[in-house]
């Protein structure tokens, strides 16, 4: 498996889409596929932030991870955030996403990037054993969510 930027997979952006929309469509009423494939173009554009990456296993897309200046509607102070976080189903349990997660912050070290944020409906468990601190809880889009930071160092540790 390798992990690389969307930009060097512009065909994954449709599968990709395809997959954030059935899986976060519920928390984006309004938006449409379409919008998704939007979005992702957008995050292969020369700055930092957004970003893409894509886990790619013999030639196929596997999941993916972004960087995003925001990922919730709420205090602009905490950016940037890691969203995007998926695996295609017959990947999981494998460590691709641990792998995307440790890519995405070196990629932040490496970007002087200190902290970032993300939120999870069910996995802050996941997610502290890999050194995330969890910051509250909320109801966002009539989801209970976990509101989450780690703090970066220089190494991308």
């Amino acid at each position: 498996m390798q992990i690389i930027d969307l930009s060097e997979m512009p065909q994954a952006i449709e599968t990709l889409a395809r997959w954030h929309y059935s899986e976060w469509q519920h928390l984006y009423p309004g938006e449409t596929q379409g919008d998704f494939e939007k979005d992702l173009r957008a995050s292969m554009a020369v700055n930092v932030i957004p970003s893409t990456f894509v886990a790619v296993d013999k030639g196929n897309v596997i999941g993916s991870i972004s960087l995003l200046e925001r990922d919730m509607d709420i205090s602009e102070s905490w950016t940037p955030w890691l969203a995007n976080l998926f695996v295609h189903q017959d990947y999981r349990q494998q460590g691709v996403g641990k792998q995307l997660i440790e890519y995405l912050t070196r990629f932040c070290s490496v970007n002087s990037i200190n902290h970032l944020y993300l939120f999870t409906p069910d996995s802050r468990s996941y997610y502290q054993t890999l050194g995330w601190a969890l910051l509250r809880h909320q109801v966002y889009k009539g989801e209970q969510v976990d509101i989450m930071v780690r703090e970066l160092s220089a190494a991308g540790k």
